[in-house]
């Protein structure tokens, strides 16, 4: 279905499944797909609801004069949860989903019964990587698509290394969908990947989060290394990190078994 929002934009959203509702944000460059081993597993107890972000899967892109903050997309996920009659709801994210979740729980509080933050970070983007994505992001506006040189560069940094030397099947899709993202959208990714990699840092604040969190990271992410969830986690009282293993910042999908039974066993808790 397609929940209309700001200026009669629409987002893409996919329910599966009855009961505690749950709210997924994929990461950045892919769309709510990713979240296919989860939905399949958790939709036989809860109610699923997967998002397509800005310019992500089958959302509308934005136009020239439209921001997209994070903060901004929070509150479209809160107008979503609001038009679906949901009044409070389980949150899973993974990467800029995760850092949408502390948003979340800093603003909406109240909305929130717990809260699953994958493989994301909510701190400032150090200088060294910041200006690498940033010059990504240039190159790619300039182009208006992801050649396969830029495609060869950005591939990587989302698996752990076997997926990458072997270039398995998550690897050559991904890598696929990143050359044929929509020139129309592009745009609109480039809005959001600056937003993301310049973004406030929260946290002194996130020590305010009262919702029982749980970090998960992959071992092998590369973008947001395991070090980073330990340093949300010591800051988040009622909080749990787990490691998954034999994963990179896709974690979700290169270890779904382990992913799904610890987000079960949380919830559940």
């Amino acid at each position: 279905m397609y929940i209309t929002l700001r200026k009669n934009k629409k987002m893409k959203v996919n329910i599966l499944g009855e009961g505690d509702p749950i709210i997924f944000i994929h990461s950045y460059l892919w769309d709510s797909n990713m979240w296919e081993p989860q939905l399949k597993e958790l939709s036989k107890s809860f109610k699923c609801i997967s998002i397509d972000l800005w310019g992500h899967g089958e959302s509308d892109f934005l136009n020239k004069e439209d921001t997209c903050s994070l903060k901004e997309l929070t509150e479209d996920i809160i107008n979503i949860a609001d038009q679906l009659n949901i009044k409070q709801f389980n949150y899973i994210g993974l990467s800029v989903g995760a850092m949408l979740g502390t948003y979340l729980a800093l603003n909406y509080n109240n909305r929130i019964k717990k809260l699953v933050l994958m493989d994301g970070y909510s701190g400032d983007e150090p200088i060294s990587t910041q200006e690498k994505y940033i010059n990504l992001l240039n190159t790619i506006e300039h182009l208006k698509y992801i050649p396969e040189e830029l495609a060869n560069i950005i591939t990587p940094m989302f698996f752990s290394k076997n997926e990458g030397n072997f270039k398995g099947i998550f690897y050559r899709n991904f890598k696929n969908e990143l050359m044929n993202k929509k020139e129309k959208n592009i745009d609109t990714i480039v809005k959001l990947g600056r937003e993301i990699f310049q973004r406030e840092n929260l946290l002194n604040e996130m020590k305010n989060i009262k919702n029982p969190t749980l970090f998960l990271v992959g071992d092998e992410d590369i973008p947001r290394p395991a070090y980073e969830s330990l340093e949300m986690h010591k800051l988040v009282k009622n909080s749990k990190l787990t490691i998954i293993p034999n994963a990179g910042h896709i974690s979700n999908l290169e270890n779904p078994a382990f992913v799904n039974s610890e987000i079960i066993k949380f919830l559940n808790k």
